[in-house]
């Protein structure tokens, strides 16, 4: 896998199913800063899902005259984890926005295949 980074920001990740002196052929064409990674393992485990669970949710901070905000969409999300999971786990833990180190204050969904959401 190859992660290419342009200005600081990820700007796109190629995984290929490769040799390591593919890779390096391939790096030496690519702009900017390039991490190679090589897989180790894979894991998790295998379920079977008529419908994947999934959650689109709006994270931010508001402010006197704007608001700071940012989208976010997980698209395989466990069973049993509701809004209030992910609120636990974003609401002054992560940053409000791409543009600033201010932490979120709330968290809302915007769309969602899973109960209790």
């Amino acid at each position: 896998m190859i992660k290419q980074i342009i200005n600081g920001k990820n700007i796109k990740t190629v995984t290929a199913n490769m040799s390591t002196a593919d890779a390096t052929t391939l790096s030496a064409i690519l702009v900017g800063k390039l991490q190679t990674w090589k897989l180790e393992s894979e894991g998790g485990t295998a379920i079977t899902v008529a419908t994947p669970n999934y959650i689109r949710f709006a994270v931010g901070k508001k402010g006197i005259s704007n608001r700071q905000s940012t989208s976010v969409f997980v698209p395989h999300m466990k069973n049993t984890k509701t809004l209030k999971d992910i609120e636990s786990v974003v609401i002054g833990n992560w940053d409000a926005d791409f543009q600033t180190t201010s932490k979120c204050e709330y968290c809302i969904a915007v769309g969602a295949s899973s109960k209790g959401i």
